[in-house]
C-alpha cells in the first residue's frame, strides 16, 4: 500500500501536462501512486499521460467520457489505495517536497487533514506570489468554517492531504455536474473541516497554482449564482445535522452576500459573450433575490473592501444600471491586475 495517492484531474491541458507530471516524478518522497484521470480530453493529453505511465510504474491512467471535475475527483477516490490522498490539477506544479512535508506533518500530528500555503502564478504577467492565508490562524473547526464562508481562506482541494480512511468513514464525495459546479472543492472542504478529528498546517507554500485565461476562475461561469444558492442550502442542511448551525448563521449570511458580489463581477468578465440585455437581466435577478435581500440586512459592510462596499450599496438600492457600471469597471481592473 503506497503512503500517498496523488489524484490528478486532466482535461485538455496538454500544454501544461509535462511540467505538472515531471514535478510529481521529481518528488523527494517516492512512496506514492499517481492516478491520472483523463476526463474525455480532445487534445493530446491522453497521449502524454500514457507516455508518462509507460516510463513509471507508479503512474496509472484512467480514460473516461467527459463528466466534470466532481466525477473525476470521485473516480480518483474510488481507485486510490494510499493511506493518504491528495488532489492535483494538471495545469499546476508541485514543489519538490510537497508530498514529504505534508506526509511528515500528518504522521507527526495524527491529523485527518493537513493544509499548506501555496504559490499563485499569473501566466500572463509571469508574477508568482505566495499566500499567507494560514498565518496565525487557529486550526479549530468553527474558526476554519467561518473563515471559509467569509472567503478569508480558500476551499481548494489541491493544497491539502487527506487521510483516506477519514474520507471513506464519512463517505465524503464531490458533487457532480448538474448538482453543483464551480465550487465543488469548497463543498467538500467545509465537510472536512467539520468532521475532521484533527487539522494541521504547513506554513510554507508547496503548490504552484497557475492562473491563465482558460482557468476555471478566469472563465465566465454560467449559473454561478444558482450554484452558490445550492451550496448555501446544502451547507445549512449539513451544519444543522452534523454541527451547531447557530454558530454559523452570520457567516452563512456573509457567504451569500459575498458570493452574490462575485457573481456580479462574473457577469462582466471579458470572456462572457452574453448580450448586454442578458447581463442586465442577470444583475436584476441577483439584486432582487430573496436570499440576497434577507442576508444583506444581517451583514456588516465594514467587513468588505471599499470597492465591494460601493457595489453592495448599489445592489441594496437595486440600482441595476449604476451597479452594472461599477461591477464592470471593477472586473476590468481585476483582469488588468492579473496581466500586469
Amino acid at each position: 500500500m503506497p503512503a500517498i495517492s496523488l489524484l490528478v484531474a486532466v482535461y485538455n491541458t496538454s500544454q501544461y501536462l509535462e511540467q505538472c507530471l515531471q514535478s510529481i516524478v521529481d518528488q523527494s518522497f517516492s512512496d506514492i501512486e499517481v492516478i491520472l484521470v483523463n476526463d474525455g480530453s480532445t487534445d493530446r493529453s491522453g497521449e502524454y499521460l500514457e507516455a508518462f505511465a509507460a516510463q513509471d510504474q507508479r503512474f496509472r491512467v484512467i480514460h473516461q467520457t467527459n463528466q466534470g471535475l466532481g466525477a473525476v475527483r470521485n473516480r480518483g477516490i474510488e481507485e486510490a489505495k494510499g493511506t493518504y490522498i491528495a488532489f492535483i490539477d494538471s495545469d499546476d506544479v508541485l514543489a519538490p517536497h510537497y508530498c514529504e512535508a505534508l506526509y511528515e506533518k500528518a504522521k507527526m500530528t495524527g491529523a485527518d487533514l493537513v493544509i499548506s500555503e501555496y504559490w499563485i502564478q499569473f501566466e500572463q504577467s509571469k508574477r508568482t506570489i505566495p499566500t499567507t492565508l494560514l498565518a496565525e490562524r487557529s486550526a479549530e473547526k468553527t474558526s476554519l468554517i467561518e473563515a471559509l464562508l467569509h472567503g478569508d481562506i480558500t476551499g481548494f482541494s489541491w493544497n491539502k492531504l487527506y487521510r483516506r480512511a477519514f474520507i471513506e468513514e464519512h463517505d465524503i464525495r464531490f458533487p457532480l455536474r448538474g448538482e453543483l459546479e464551480n465550487i465543488e472543492d469548497q463543498y467538500v472542504t467545509l465537510r472536512c473541516f467539520s468532521l475532521s478529528r484533527g487539522i494541521a498546517f504547513v506554513h510554507e507554500p508547496l503548490y504552484y497554482y497557475r492562473v491563465h485565461l482558460s482557468s476555471i476562475v478566469q472563465r465566465y461561469q454560467k449559473q454561478y449564482f444558482h450554484h452558490g444558492l445550492t451550496f448555501y442550502h446544502a451547507q445549512r442542511l449539513f451544519l444543522t445535522e452534523y454541527d451547531d448551525i447557530s454558530l454559523y448563521e452570520k457567516a452563512l449570511d456573509f457567504f451569500i452576500v459575498n458570493h452574490t458580489l462575485h457573481c456580479m463581477l462574473n457577469e462582466w468578465k471579458s470572456q462572457n459573450a452574453l448580450s448586454l440585455r442578458e447581463k442586465l437581466d442577470h444583475m436584476r435577478e441577483m439584486v432582487t433575490h430573496e436570499a440576497f435581500q434577507d442576508a444583506v440586512k444581517q451583514v456588516e459592510p465594514s467587513k468588505l473592501t471599499s470597492r465591494k462596499r460601493m457595489i453592495l450599496f448599489l445592489a441594496k438600492c437595486r440600482l441595476v444600471y449604476p451597479l452594472s457600471a461599477a461591477a464592470s469597471s471593477y472586473q476590468k481592473w481585476i483582469e488588468y491586475q492579473t496581466r500586469k
